[in-house]
């Protein structure tokens, strides 16, 4: 087992106690952490002593619902929705939430694991740059016009912004800055105000890109 699995801390949110069980077993088979919680009281009690890498949850909990414990867990806590509800309605909401991925139960435990192993990564990526970002009052107000635009939760701002600069091999700080003019373009926006149109093409190329990343 590698130590990078043994470093990771899983939180477990599972009202089922058989398929928590299980869950937990697997996840403590492959070396990792875990902490369990049967509903959302419990699970923000648990965050009190360690702040873990993901949250698993399930979407129906007998006190909240799975969507509003992960609210309350972002941004510092990367989650996986795990349900047996295969609506689109569900779906996407969870990805509008940024949800790393979207498990249905029952699931065998080969892609289980996979999908866990993926979601740390992301997860870990995510963090990381976060982290270097963290202190730039530019990106920060930059986010806040991507959540505010498309009403996007911050980590699917987040990834919007970073999809956004990758696929167009651009700098994070150089399209933070057009984020930022083009909304302050939009607010001084006067009758047939070219600038403010152009600005109104551009935050809408973001549309594209979380298309893209719901697909």
């Amino acid at each position: 087992m590698s130590s990078e699995k043994n470093a990771s801390g899983i939180l477990l949110v599972e009202d089922d106690r058989a398929t928590r069980n299980l869950l937990r077993a697997l996840l403590l088979g492959e070396g990792y952490r875990v902490f369990v919680a049967s509903d959302g009281a419990s699970a923000l009690a648990a965050m009190r002593n360690e702040v873990p890498d993901l949250a698993i949850i399930d979407l129906h909990l007998p006190d909240i619902s799975g969507i509003e414990l992960a609210s309350l867990l972002q941004p510092e806590v990367p989650f996986l929705a795990f349900t047996v509800d295969e609506s689109e309605q569900a779906l996407q909401t969870c990805i509008e939430k940024g949800a790393l991925g979207y498990l249905v139960k029952p699931m065998a435990a080969e892609p289980f694991l996979r999908h866990v192993q993926v979601a740390l990564e992301r997860g870990r990526d995510q963090r990381n740059l976060r982290r270097a970002l963290k202190d730039n009052r530019l990106v920060n107000t930059a986010l806040g016009v991507l959540m505010g635009y498309w009403r996007l939760s911050e980590p699917r701002a987040f990834d919007a912004l970073m999809a956004y600069t990758t696929a167009r091999n651009l700098k994070t700080f150089d399209v933070s800055t057009r984020i930022v003019a083009a909304i302050n373009a939009l607010s001084a926006e006067t009758g047939a105000d070219h600038v403010a149109t152009e600005a109104r093409l551009f935050l809408d190329e973001f549309g594209s890109v979380l298309l893209k990343g719901d697909s």
